[in-house]
């Protein structure tokens, strides 16, 4: 059977003083009485898979320390007096509510110590205060009486403290409601699924006695499953029908498992599909450098275009909204409702993805949180360990630019420029939403991310991630902030010249942030709203900039007029080469010469080309010079 991940259980005692802690530690431990076990570990000599270590409390130590060992504690035993029908009370009013508000959130047993001198007139009282006690705290998993003088139910009571913690009740089923908990018929639904090998919505004879014998290690027989079918036609009809057992009934099976026994046949079932005890499936990190990506595989692309056709029900070549929520509900929660991946990705009127967007998500997730979609693949239903079948590692970026060509399928672009330059206009682009006169200054960081074409044999994901204002400042503060960007864009709007000027200014300080680091990154220029009456000397300073940095001429767009000048196949190219378009921080006189060309278009002209042209210079002597902290 599959036991928890737990290599021992610490079962602390608690109570009021005098109720018969010790010595029911000592009559479980075979100790003599008057042995001093106070905060000491005691294991039974009876138990031998997943021991118990039983640790006494006693109200008269320092109640910090009896704290401290509640909240290390697997389960909780809870003593009172048969004979004092006050300690009783005592749990309600103080042990309790102790135990809430320490956040100790692990099984509870309560025991009725010194049953042999007990009021046999108090037995009924004491059996409506413990019923009555259960329904209000829902913590508790069992009440149980007995006797450590005369031995009676002494190893039960630990037992059942054990049990509970190894197959505890709450992460599976609420009492209050009377149903299954939301984790555990999410994880039971995903065990369904892949038990169901031909998808007909049914658990066949065939497919149900291969569970059997995957949990359990022995068949099922014929008039067994008979029963099985039977027990559950009798609860809910809906639950069986001419091909074998539902969904519903499969549900209803183990909630009955639950309520009436054994538990450990579910958590059986749970462990063996690779659930820990918190319901959430196992995943080991993912190992890689700060400059390292992580990428789908062929075959974990494969699975999820297999995926994409099982669950698009009406075969419009569309996940619609209702079949999204049906392919993940095995998941604790879909993984998509918040950010960065709401809204990442191309949509219909209805909200539905095309195929595209829905491996656009999933390149997403897993470039940004490798484990979380490790763990997604896991519930729809991929077999075997993802790391790496499912997901790689990528080659180191230092390693691309010596050899001049990056291998990756999933590029990440830094999108830099100031307030209204149009960055989001360029996001929102992207990802087929019309063009929006009404400005949303971006706050944090967002995220857009599509399929661009390069070549027939050449499909290249595309992320782009808009850094707000806020975030070029955290970015500067962290040495390794570069480390997972293939490409950098510096936006500006062409029509106004403190945008230019801000945005050259980013362009400079993150191209020393680079060089600084070790995390150089190709970079481009893009000058938005064309469609505008362009600032003269913002283009001709852009296109000098460009010259003396040593990267691509300024690309002109227009996201307004729908011109982006296929300004996304150029990102794409030029981060799939990582050798060029990194700005040279020896600008030289080279730069200075330059300026002194303008002379005969006027003073004017001269004037505001070298102002920006000899701040740039200026500043790139300096951050090469004395270094670069933070922007300044």
């Amino acid at each position: 059977m599959a036991s928890s991940s737990k290599s021992l259980v610490r079962i602390v005692v608690a109570g009021d003083d005098g109720t018969g802690k010790s010595s029911l530690i000592h009559a479980a431990a075979g100790y003599k009485a008057g042995t001093k076990v106070f905060m000491d570990p005691v294991v039974p000599p009876y138990f031998d898979t997943v021991p118990p270590i039983l640790i006494d409390t006693s109200s008269r130590e320092d109640s910090d320390k009896v704290d401290k060992e509640l909240k290390q504690a697997d389960s909780v035993v809870l003593t009172y007096a048969c004979d004092r029908p006050e300690t009783l009370q005592n749990l309600t009013t103080s042990w309790l509510p102790r135990l809430r508000r320490l956040q100790v959130k692990v099984p509870v047993i309560v025991v009725g110590c010194k049953l042999d001198l007990q009021d046999e007139n108090q037995h009924v009282s004491l059996e409506q205060r413990i019923s009555t006690l259960m329904q209000q705290f829902c913590e508790i998993e069992a009440g149980i009486r007995c006797s450590a003088f005369r031995s009676i139910q002494v190893f039960d009571v630990f037992f059942l403290a054990q049990k509970a913690a190894l197959y505890p009740t709450a992460p599976l089923f609420d009492k209050e409601t009377q149903t299954l908990t939301l984790q555990c018929a999410r994880a039971l639904n995903r065990i369904f699924n892949l038990c169901d090998r031909d998808r007909d919505g049914v658990l066949s004879d065939a497919e149900l006695n291969d569970l059997q014998v995957k949990c359990f290690n022995a068949p099922l027989q014929p008039q067994e499953i008979l029963d099985v079918k039977k027990l559950v036609q009798n609860k809910s009809p809906e639950g069986v029908n001419e091909r074998g057992l539902t969904l519903r009934g499969f549900l209803l099976l183990h909630a009955l498992f639950i309520e009436e026994g054994p538990i450990q046949t579910v958590w059986t079932v749970l462990r063996k599909f690779g659930y820990n005890d918190e319901m959430k499936l196992f995943i080991r990190p993912m190992k890689r450098a700060p400059d390292q990506s992580a990428e789908l595989t062929t075959q974990a692309i494969g699975f999820l275009v297999k995926i994409f056709d099982d669950f698009d029900g009406d075969s419009d070549k569309e996940l619609e909204p209702s079949e999204l929520e049906k392919l993940f509900s095995p998941a604790l929660e879909s993984p998509w409702i918040e950010k960065p991946y709401k809204d990442a990705v191309e949509r219909n009127a209805r909200g539905g993805l095309s195929l595209d967007a829905f491996l656009s998500e999933w390149a997403l997730m897993t470039l940004l949180n490798p484990t979380f979609s490790a763990e997604n693949l896991k519930y729809m239903g991929y077999l075997g360990d993802p790391f790496p079948s499912a997901i790689r590692v990528t080659r180191r970026r230092h390693v691309d630019r010596k050899n001049q060509r990056s291998e990756r399928n999933v590029l990440q672009c830094f999108v830099f420029g100031p307030m209204k330059a149009g960055k989001s206009a360029l996001l929102d682009s992207f990802i087929g939403r019309p063009y929006s006169e009404v400005y949303n200054p971006t706050n944090e960081d967002r995220y857009a991310v599509n399929v661009v074409d390069i070549s027939r044999e050449n499909q290249k994901y595309l992320v782009l991630r808009e850094i707000s204002e806020d975030g070029v400042t955290k970015l500067l503060a962290d040495r390794e902030s570069l480390a997972s960007c293939d490409i950098a864009v510096f936006v500006h709007d062409r029509s106004d010249e403190s945008s230019w000027s801000a945005s050259s200014e980013l362009l400079l300080n993150i191209a020393a942030h680079g060089e600084n680091t070790g995390f150089q990154v190709p970079c481009l220029i893009v000058a938005a709203k064309d469609d505008q009456d362009s600032f003269t000397m913002a283009i001709q300073g852009a296109n000098m900039v460009s010259q003396d940095a040593r990267v691509e001429a300024p690309v002109p767009i227009s996201v307004q007029l729908g011109d982006p000048n296929n300004i996304f196949h150029r990102i794409v190219t030029a981060a799939e080469h990582p050798h060029l378009n990194i700005p040279k921080m020896e600008v030289g006189n080279g730069l200075m010469n330059r300026s002194l060309m303008f002379v005969s278009v006027g003073v004017a002209a001269v004037t505001a080309v070298g102002w920006v042209l000899a701040y740039f210079q200026g500043r790139m002597r300096s951050v090469k010079n004395k270094g670069f902290v933070n922007g300044s």
